[in-house]
């Protein structure tokens, strides 16, 4: 947590006006629903791979990014199935 608030002069608020890439990373072509998922960076809001977080890092020297990982839901078999009782036109 003191990590945090020692860089948190480096995070911007996002305004109206900003654009925020969170579908894909910039340089790879990681997801949300990668395995790694994805890293936004909190001063540029461009989302980096967990490949690529490293080689941002390097460049821009903010440690402060936003994780974002997309995961299955699993359906368990013992739910009943919805089957339709009525059909009508």
């Amino acid at each position: 947590m003191e990590l945090l608030r020692a860089n948190l002069s480096r995070v911007r608020i996002p305004e109206p006006t900003n654009r925020i890439y969170k579908q894909e990373c910039c340089i790879s072509f990681d997801s949300p629903k990668s395995e790694g998922g994805l890293f936004i960076d909190m001063n540029t809001f461009i989302a980096f791979g967990k490949e690529c977080v490293g080689w941002n890092f390097e460049k821009t020297g903010n440690p402060v990014y936003l994780h974002i990982r997309q995961t299955k839901k699993p359906v368990s078999e013992d739910r009943p199935l919805k089957k339709p009782t009525l059909l009508a036109i």
